[in-house]
């Protein structure tokens, strides 16, 4: 399925892209790939980290939430 729409893009980069390929369309789905792509591995590197700055451990976080049986986790250790 494809989406019709309308953006404003500047001449120069228009036609720049159509210079470089002559299928508009391709060159945009293209760009948008390579731009989520990229903000996908940005928020994931972001996310690296996070657990340094906890007092516990994440191994001793999972342990005490299977112990609290609010939740219901998989016991790895039976």
């Amino acid at each position: 399925m494809s989406v019709k729409t309308c953006v404003n893009i500047p001449d120069e980069l228009f036609n720049e892209a159509k210079k470089l390929s002559g299928n508009f369309s391709f060159v945009v789905t293209e760009a948008l790939r390579e731009y989520l792509r990229k903000k996908k591995i940005q928020k994931a590197l972001s996310s690296f980290g996070k657990w340094e700055e906890r007092e516990k451990s994440s191994v001793d976080i999972v342990s005490e939430m299977r112990k609290g049986g609010k939740r219901r986790c998989a016991d790895r250790h039976r």
